[in-house]
């Protein structure tokens, strides 16, 4: 009997994705999510500076 409960909570961790493998691949994805979040701030951030750079270059030239 227990180890048939064994088997089924196995079951259920697998389909609620809470085994280690899937953990680890969902930590995998976040860091890649995270550096290309990174980089969308980043050239955000370029794009904006370089826009106030040019309105002000305008307004004086």
């Amino acid at each position: 009997m227990e180890e048939k409960e064994g088997i089924m909570g196995r079951i259920k961790d697998i389909i609620n994705g809470t085994t280690d493998a899937e953990r680890a691949r969902k930590a995998g994805m976040q860091g890649k999510i995270d550096q290309a979040d990174h980089v969308f701030q980043f050239l955000l951030l370029l794009f904006g500076l370089g826009f106030w750079v040019v309105m002000i270059l305008k307004m004086f030239l």
